[in-house]
């Protein structure tokens, strides 16, 4: 039996990289598209130490608009009989003008980046997901629920962010397809730790990993909502 079939979009970033890194170690195949090949030589020299493990395979491109979308939805389809996973991690911060001034052309690329991207996410892979036993794990962050001034944008998109999947996982309740989002806290990522930031009860990106193959190796829906803000730190 060939081993799971996995896809990690934002699989190069803080908290990507350290879910690709739990999902070999779980031995998967491990597809991650970036448009970055020093990110992708990154990720591996990242996962390099890692004694057995499933296979890691770098993809250039991405789902930023929708050609280079349906050219990875075509690749996968070529190579893989259906993905068992995919973990969309996609999006980035941006924070420094009130909404009465937003730049436009930064406004359209917070829209791109942080949302349309997810649309495009699952419009690639959903489709290929095992009918049966395909998980889809969505992660997205604490801003989705609350008012965040000088980040408007991020945090609507946020917010969108978690009504686009909590749609998708009605979409799809009847097929067998898991859907989960992960709304996540501040995480102890390879930068922060580099430049001293970082508190005791944060997590690791590890951590979200293996909280993330737990999840994906029950075969019960029990929430579509997880949060893993901050860790109960025993005295």
């Amino acid at each position: 039996m060939s081993s799971p079939t996995a896809i990690v979009f934002g699989g190069t970033g803080g908290v990507g990289e350290g879910i690709v890194r739990v999902l070999l170690q779980e031995g998967m195949t491990v597809v991650v598209p970036s448009r970055s090949p020093y990110k992708l030589d990154r990720l591996k020299e990242y996962v390099a130490d890692l004694p057995t493990a499933g296979a890691l395979v770098p993809y250039l491109g991405s789902v930023n608009t929708e050609a280079s979308a349906s050219e990875l939805n075509a690749w996968l389809h070529d190579r893989y009989a259906h993905l068992d996973l995919v973990v969309a991690s996609l999006g980035g911060w941006q924070q420094g003008h009130p909404l009465y001034s937003y730049p436009f052309d930064q406004w359209t690329r917070v829209l791109n980046d942080n949302l349309t991207s997810h649309f495009l996410a699952i419009k690639t892979t959903v489709p290929l997901l095992h009918p049966q036993r395909g998980v889809y794990v969505h992660i997205n962050g604490f801003s989705a629920e609350e008012a965040y001034p000088l980040a408007a944008p991020v945090a609507m998109t946020a917010a969108a962010q978690k009504s686009l999947i909590l749609s998708l996982a009605e979409e799809v309740r009847r097929t067998g397809i898991r859907v989960y989002e992960f709304i996540l806290g501040p995480i102890k990522t390879r930068d922060r730790l580099k430049h001293g930031h970082g508190q005791d009860d944060w997590y690791f990106p590890e951590e979200i990993g293996h909280y993330l193959a737990a999840e994906v190796r029950k075969e019960h829906q029990d929430q579509v909502v997880h949060y893993l803000l901050k860790k109960e730190l025993s005295d």
